[in-house]
């Protein structure tokens, strides 16, 4: 079977043996297995000390399990788990996925566990994800095996960011806290200690994948370099690739080698190599977020002309000068608006609404007043990327917004991206943008550098077109 079509049946399994399901709450095992319980797949626990789990019969040892198994979920301490690997290979079982640690991250013992893992791979033709993986979740699938606490209510089902990540702590604690305010993502995969499965069978997989449309990565080490960069060259010209490549300074290097037993390449030469092939480099897990969730909502930007629509001057200013700052990223500068512009958003609004750019129509705006005012933004050829400063405590302002802004978003060939305060209701007011179409961020700096990330796509996009 080739790797495709191996990695179609592990994200999207039928029948799944869960070794070491354990019906102790709090226990590895008892988790994955009643988070798999919601995936309305065939499951078979495996446990010579358990009879019944949820209404599931328990099997005493892997080779009761039938022959058309899927994957196989294994739960148990590091040394048990590369025999029962084992037994799941004699038994037909293709994919494993591997949640213990207590491999090539602790020394010498580790790393003999980790290489009969990579002997086994070969022997039998199998795949291994992991170990010292926290596996997968896609949520429109309700597949879920991660044992530790991951906003996975919160996140939107029919999300299109696939995320793979060498840390799965970083991934979860991440995206959940991500989905407080919106975010969508069709998929999660935990690459742990990567002994077979690594960051490139997952780019290609999703590169081929329908229900994604921008990929992030989190890594430590990239082992095949040159093959990464190539194999993302190639999906970046239809989709978004983000990496956030953690250990820039030696020391961070050195706990590299530590989390995951590997080493870390040189930071400048690794940040060289993912812009020269097309790929947007983020530096935190904020950043992480918030790239991976306009880029997958967005169309890349036409130019790098911002308008700012405001009610609130002072953050009109602020966003100006986020605007003109210097950055390592793709540069940005106020939009020059039109006479004819600035004449129909006074014609909507009052005679002293200050129509340069950026445009405050002042506090005593109403909605009516900011659908027009943006309407005259979205329709100025000058202008690329319209940000909407949205305030709802003036009294002319109501919930109706969302709505309006949601329609001119999804109308307008243009970004429209919002930031937004509102108290302690700011997370709410940013979600229920996101749920109706619309990007928001809770601070000016964010969504100013959500626009940038925009107009760097829209460069990669023409050079690397240039260079086919």
């Amino acid at each position: 079977m080739d790797t495709l079509s191996s990695l179609q049946q592990l994200l999207n399994p039928q029948k799944i043996a869960v070794i070491g399901a354990s019906k102790s709450k709090g226990k590895v095992g008892e988790i994955v297995f009643r988070r798999l319980m919601g995936s309305r797949r065939r499951l078979y626990p495996v446990n010579p000390k358990e009879i019944v789990i949820e209404g599931h019969k328990v099997l005493a040892d892997i080779g009761s399990l039938p022959q058309d198994i899927d994957l196989a979920v294994i739960t148990i301490s590091a040394a048990a788990a590369v025999n029962a690997v084992e037994e799941c290979a004699k038994k037909g079982i293709p994919n494993h996925i591997i949640v213990a640690g207590g491999f090539g991250e602790v020394g010498e013992e580790g790393r003999k566990l980790e290489q009969k893992l990579k002997n086994l791979t070969r022997k039998y033709n199998i795949r291994i994800l992991g170990p010292n993986s926290l596996g997968i979740f896609l949520p429109d699938e309700n597949i879920d095996t991660i044992f530790v606490e991951h906003g996975d209510k919160a996140l939107d089902r029919k999300g299109k960011v696939a995320c793979i990540v060498q840390s799965g702590s970083v991934g979860v604690e991440a995206l959940g806290y991500a989905s407080n305010t919106g975010y969508g993502m069709r998929a999660f995969v935990g690459l742990g200690n990567k002994c077979d499965l690594d960051e490139i069978d997952f780019l290609k997989y999703f590169d081929q994948d329908k229900k994604t449309n921008c990929l992030g990565f989190y890594l430590e080490n990239i082992e095949r370099g040159r093959e990464f960069l190539d194999a993302a060259k190639k999906t970046t010209l239809k989709k978004p690739v983000v990496v956030l490549k953690a250990g820039m300074t030696e020391t961070a290097v050195s706990a590299v080698s530590s989390h995951t037993g590997k080493l870390a390449g040189s930071d400048n030469v690794i940040s060289g190599a993912l812009k020269q092939f097309g790929i947007q480099r983020v530096y935190d897990d904020e950043e992480f977020c918030d790239a991976t969730k306009v880029l997958s909502m967005l169309k890349q930007a036409p130019g790098n002309r911002v308008a700012v629509l405001t009610a609130a001057g002072g953050y009109g200013v602020m966003c100006t000068d986020f605007i003109e700052k210097d950055e390592n990223r793709a540069p940005l500068k106020m939009a020059k608006l039109a006479d004819a512009t600035k004449q129909k958003i006074k014609e909507a609004t009052f005679d002293f609404t200050a129509c340069e750019n950026p445009v405050d129509i002042t506090a005593s705006a109403d909605d009516r007043m900011f659908s027009q005012s943006l309407d005259a933004l979205i329709a100025d050829d000058g202008v690329d990327i319209v940000i909407c400063i949205a305030f709802f405590a003036p009294p002319g302002i109501s919930e109706n917004l969302i709505d309006i802004i949601a329609e001119k978003t999804n109308s307008s060939d243009k970004p429209v991206i919002v930031f937004t305060k509102y108290g302690p209701f700011t997370d709410n007011f940013i979600k229920n943008l996101y749920f109706a179409g619309v990007v928001g961020y809770p601070s000016v700096g964010r969504t100013v550098r959500a626009a940038r990330f925009l107009v760097e796509r829209a460069r990669i996009l023409k050079r690397l077109g240039q260079e086919e």
